[in-house]
């Protein structure tokens, strides 16, 4: 017998301060829900925007990233033409030098044009360097 659970004979009454309670449980579970409601959707849209800032924001990034590789690229290409380059110019420098050399120069003559000194007789091999007196 103590395992059986006692009815309660409590009923409740019907009048119009009980209606007017019920009624107001009533709206305040409903305004609740509303407000519930309205944060989730409120949230969501915050959510929303935030989203789409950072869309914007990595599109950016992106782009940024991608730019900067090219200009990586193109800077590293400029250094290895500028290193050409003055490999060039240090030889063409060198070469100056050795043109205004009187001695090189009349070896120089000598050997690409054919010319020869007073009394030198050049002979043309079969195994020359150049088969013709321009050909450099």
């Amino acid at each position: 017998m103590a395992d059986a659970k006692p009815t309660a004979k409590i009923k409740r009454l019907d009048n119009d301060y009980t209606r007017k309670l019920n009624q107001q449980q009533a709206d305040q579970q409903h305004h609740t829900r509303w407000l519930g409601h309205r944060r989730v959707r409120r949230a969501t849209r915050i959510l929303v925007v935030f989203a789409v800032f950072a869309v914007i924001l990595g599109v950016q990034l992106i782009r940024t990233h991608a730019s900067l590789h090219t200009v990586n690229q193109q800077v590293a290409t400029s250094e290895q033409r500028l290193t050409k380059t003055q490999a060039k110019s240090a030889d063409l420098k060198l070469e100056i030098k050795q043109l205004n050399d009187k001695d090189y120069l009349g070896q120089l003559i000598r050997s690409k044009y054919y010319y020869s000194k007073n009394g030198e007789t050049i002979y043309s091999l079969p195994g020359d360097h150049a088969s013709d007196v321009t050909a450099k």
